[in-house]
């Protein structure tokens, strides 16, 4: 991604503050796994590459992300330590999931995650592993939690039950769709049915996979954040 093109998708991403965001400097296939999974956390990502120094003086972002690049960087990192001193640098290699899981892990040490996280009336605290919707409480379990973090990370984002699974039960799941629809349901009877908890927010996109979005205030909820723009 060129310098220009990285501008643009900063001035079409989340609202500052309203997302992580990651500048990845990666190339081939597994930059962009990598780049899919980290949107997949629901951080806002960019990727570049030998122009990174210049995309992060644009961006502006919480950690820069290392993967698959040449080891010739001496001069380039000593550029993006001007134009980004506070800034973490994380080299990353092989295991896509390692790797997101250490930049979840830098992120929260460094408080770069939300404490709560809030689409429409339905809050979740992933500290407290506590959920409301309306300010009322709704219990789950321990994968109806992570089911539901995983939408909540990407509002207005459509999910497959590939996604699905690989987020929430990992590799191991296979095609194993129908564990999909069944936590699907299990979250719609206590987010959408149970006791007035009014609009529908999970909603089924035949053929495609499923989304969370806020209620339409026209429909008697309330408006939620404007929707993230993913970047694929």
């Amino acid at each position: 991604m060129g310098t220009e093109q990285s501008a643009a998708a900063l001035r079409e991403s989340v609202a500052p503050g309203a997302a992580v965001r990651v500048l990845l400097v990666a190339g081939g296939g597994d930059g962009r796994v990598l780049g899919a999974a980290l949107r997949g956390e629901g951080w806002c990502v960019v990727s570049a590459g030998v122009e990174f120094v210049a995309v992060a003086r644009e961006f502006r972002p919480d950690v820069v992300v290392l993967h698959g690049i040449p080891a010739d960087l001496r001069g380039r990192l000593a550029r993006l330590e001007e134009v980004a001193p506070e800034v973490p640098v994380l080299f990353v290699s092989g295991d896509v999931a390692r790797a997101v899981a250490r930049v979840r892990a830098l992120m929260e040490s460094a408080g770069g995650r939300a404490p709560s996280l809030v689409v429409g009336d339905l809050v979740m605290d992933e500290e407290a592993r506590e959920v409301t919707r309306g300010g009322e409480p709704v219990r789950l379990t321990a994968t109806e939690f992570e089911l539901l973090r995983y939408l909540m990370r990407n509002p207005r984002r459509v999910l497959s039950k590939a996604q699905i699974l690989e987020r929430v039960w990992g590799a191991g799941a296979g095609a194993r769709g129908n564990l999909v629809e069944l936590y699907i349901s299990y979250l719609r009877r206590k987010i959408d049915v149970g006791a007035g908890r009014g609009v529908p927010m999970i909603h089924t996109r035949r053929g495609a996979g499923y989304v969370l979005k806020a209620a339409d205030p026209g429909a008697g909820g309330r408006q939620g954040p404007p929707p993230r723009v993913s970047g694929g």
